[in-house]
Order: C-alpha cells, then sequence, then structure tokens
C-alpha cells in the first residue's frame, strides 16, 4: 500500500473530479455533499478510488466485475421483467473488473458513517459491519445450485426490506404516472414540471432526444410502444448530478394509462480506470454499454426497460424509471431500528450474490476458488480495519470541505450564485 495523500483543497479535487457538468447542478451537489459525513462520502466516489491503495486491506482479494460505488443507498427497490418488486443492488455507474474487497469495504465505510448520523455506539457501528461482512462471507462460501442465484433478490411482498421502503416501492405504474404526470385538456399525460427534478429542456434538445426514441422504437419493431409524449431532465442523487440526464414519457402502446417513464443517463467513465480498475475484455463500445452489461451481470434480474439508446451519436443509458422513495434511505431505515440489522444483512447477502454473478461471468474457475478462499480466510476480516480507516478520511476530507466552501471566491465564478 502507498503512503496516504496530503490533500491540498478537498474542494479543488471535487471540482476536478465534476469538470464539464452543468454548473448549475454542480452547485446542487455541492450543497448535498456539505450535509453530512455519509452525503459526501455517497458523492465523492473519486476520491474513494483514489485513495484506495494507500488505505486498501493487505489482500484485496481477485479482480473480477464488481459494482464499484457500493453503499448503503444504492440498494433499492425495482421493477423487473416478470412484473416483480425486487430489491438489489440498482446502481452500476462506477462498475469494473476491479478487485473484490472494493464493495465490501465500501459498503462497510458507508455502514459507520451511517451509524454516526443514527447516533449509534461505535461498538454498535462494528456489530452492524461484521454482520454486514458474515453475511457476505455466508452468500460466498455457501454452495448454491447452478443458476439459483440469478433468482436470488427479495420480494418485496415480504420481509423487513419491503416493510421498510413501504407501500411506495410496491406501486404500479399507474401510481408512478399519477405522481409524475399531469393530463391534459385532450385526454393526454405530460410529465409535471419541476425545476428541481424534473426541469424543462431547450426545445432542440428535446427534439433530439424524441427522434432518438423514435428511432429506437423502430429499431425494436415496437414504433408504438416507444413513441415520445414528453421528454423532460432529471435531476436525482448526489454522485450523478450535473450529469446529462432526462425523464423520458412514452405511448406504451396503448392509452394514456399504459404510458411509461423511463430514464436516460449520458456515464462518464468509471472512476476504478487507472485506479486498481480496468474495463472488461473486449472492451464495450460505449460507457452506458458498459453499465448495461454489469447491471445485467450483477442484478438478480435486470430492471425493466435496461438498455442503451443513442441521442445524436452518443450512447445513454435506458431504463424504467426508478423513484427515490424506493431508495433505501438513511431516514427510512432510521424509522425502523428494530429491523436495522436485518436490513443490513440483506445488503451484506445481496452484495456476496452480485460477487458470484461478476466472478462466474469471468469464467475462470481460477478466480471463482480465489474469491472462496479470499472470503473464508482473515483478508474479509481485514476490511473492518480498511472501512475505519476510510470513515475517519471521509470525517476528515468532509470537514475540510465545508470550511473551504465558505471561504470567499473559493469556487469558480458559475459555482457562485446562491443556493436555492
Amino acid at each position: 500500500m502507498s503512503e496516504p495523500r496530503q490533500y491540498g483543497s478537498v474542494l479543488v479535487e471535487i471540482l476536478r473530479a465534476n469538470e464539464g457538468r452543468d454548473p448549475k447542478r454542480v452547485r446542487v451537489k455541492l450543497k448535498r455533499l456539505a450535509e453530512s459525513a455519509f452525503s459526501f462520502f455517497r458523492g465523492t466516489s473519486a476520491l474513494f478510488a483514489r485513495e484506495w491503495d494507500a488505505f486498501r486491506p493487505p489482500e484485496p482479494g481477485p479482480a473480477f466485475l464488481i459494482c464499484g460505488d457500493l453503499h448503503l443507498e444504492n440498494f433499492g427497490a425495482y421493477r423487473g421483467d416478470e412484473d416483480e418488486f425486487l430489491f438489489d443492488i440498482n446502481d452500476f455507474d462506477e462498475a469494473a473488473i476491479a478487485p473484490c474487497a472494493i464493495d465490501p469495504v465500501r459498503c462497510a465505510t458507508s455502514i459507520m458513517l451511517a451509524a454516526e448520523q443514527w447516533r449509534l455506539t461505535p461498538l454498535q457501528a462494528n456489530g452492524m459491519v461484521l454482520a454486514y461482512l458474515d453475511e457476505y462471507r455466508a452468500a460466498i462460501t455457501t454452495p448454491v445450485r447452478s443458476r439459483a442465484i440469478d433468482a436470488a433478490a427479495p420480494r418485496l411482498s415480504r420481509g423487513p426490506i419491503g416493510e421498510i421502503l413501504g407501500k411506495a416501492a410496491l406501486g404500479n405504474q399507474a401510481d408512478l404516472l399519477d405522481r409524475h404526470t399531469e393530463r391534459l385538456k385532450n385526454g393526454t399525460r405530460r410529465i409535471k414540471r419541476d425545476g428541481d427534478k424534473h426541469p424543462d429542456v431547450p426545445h432542440d434538445r428535446a427534439s433530439e432526444v424524441a427522434v432518438a426514441f423514435e428511432e429506437y422504437g423502430k429499431s425494436r419493431g415496437l414504433p408504438d410502444v416507444y413513441r415520445p409524449l414528453d421528454v423532460t431532465g432529471r435531476v436525482v442523487g448526489i454522485g450523478s448530478l450535473g450529469v446529462e440526464r432526462y425523464l423520458v414519457l412514452i405511448a406504451g402502446g396503448g392509452s394514456s394509462e399504459t404510458n411509461r417513464l423511463l430514464d436516460v443517463k449520458a456515464e462518464p467513465p468509471s472512476v476504478w480506470i487507472g485506479f486498481g480498475g480496468r474495463l472488461p475484455d473486449p472492451p464495450p463500445k460505449s460507457e452506458a454499454a458498459r453499465v448495461v452489461a454489469a447491471q445485467r451481470t450483477l442484478q438478480a434480474r435486470p430492471t425493466t426497460g435496461l438498455d442503451v439508446v443513442t441521442i445524436g451519436g452518443v450512447d445513454f443509458r435506458l431504463r424504467e424509471m426508478i423513484p427515490e422513495e424506493n431508495r433505501s434511505s438513511l431516514d427510512r431505515f432510521q424509522e425502523k431500528p428494530a429491523k436495522l440489522c436485518k436490513a443490513i444483512v440483506t445488503a451484506g447477502r445481496l452484495t456476496g450474490l452480485a460477487h458470484l454473478r461478476g466472478v462466474d461471468a469471468a469464467g475462470s474457475p481460477e478466480t471463482t476458488q480465489a474469491l472462496a478462499e479470499w472470503a473464508r480466510g482473515p483478508a474479509l476480516d481485514s476490511v473492518l480495519a480498511a472501512s475505519a480507516r476510510f470513515a475517519e478520511r471521509t470525517r476528515r476530507a468532509f470537514k475540510q470541505f465545508r470550511a473551504e466552501r465558505k471561504v470567499p471566491d473559493a469556487l469558480p465564478e458559475s459555482l457562485r450564485k446562491p443556493f436555492r
């Protein structure tokens, strides 16, 4: 491992990692990063990747396809192709071929930082991390029937996860449409405008997105289904704020009751390229293709509508809209403390199952054996110490970031406008 770097400026590091993004959204991101150490950690995966070599466990494990940005709020509910609601990892923007310890270390660090927000003691935080790691180890080392891992994600009709997320995560398509669209006088729908969530898109760009969906529908032999009805921007999350993103309302092939909302997102390169990770072989044709392939590999069942759509010559990741309330937010966990540990144990199992799929996709018996040996031995135990190091590093970087953000003229001119 290398020596920890000394930050000249955390703020400068963050601004550098967000170069080229929409300044208005970057301002929102900086505001959200300042809310808590957990929010800061969630939105600064690039800092984590740069520090990996200095703070990682001594044995980081075999490399195969991993999530790359695993934290408690990157688990959530989604609808699968069989119209069943599942709970699994649901964000793969940073997916890469990289050492397997990255995922459990990052998730364990998020547990430690979340525990502080829940006002738990360090002993309780360590206990939750150990419960997470024990379940991860069990998932890796317990024999499973061939392909059984493909279906191993909790169904939300039962269990503590469904109870924590509540009825919002089980809403049908009509509920989703009613929350995010409005009916016009002619009976058709349009997306509700909201400058903070669904802002308007310039007419020329909206037309370009609409044309792309018309072409996509024709290529799929489903022109009526993918006929675009409306396009807005989409502002959601923390880490990807400022990345080009749209919400598209499509016809769905029938009446206004069967319209569908699709999330369309540009995909920057994974933060792990150059910091211990690499692209799959052969390399995907685009970053969007990388993310889609990773999600299809690592999720138990893929999200409905998952694909790549090309807009103006650039590939975007396409999937059915997943509402924010379907994420396993810290506030919702805290409201149900009796089920908290069960939810974290579930996260450990889902991490292990995703890794089994990732190593299975590698098609290497040697890698499969190396993962099992790594999980059984003391190497996995060192994840706890590594996550403690990362948690402490995050606290210090967060404190420095908040101080630097208050310095007059610390931000470039495009980011100095007051936060709304």
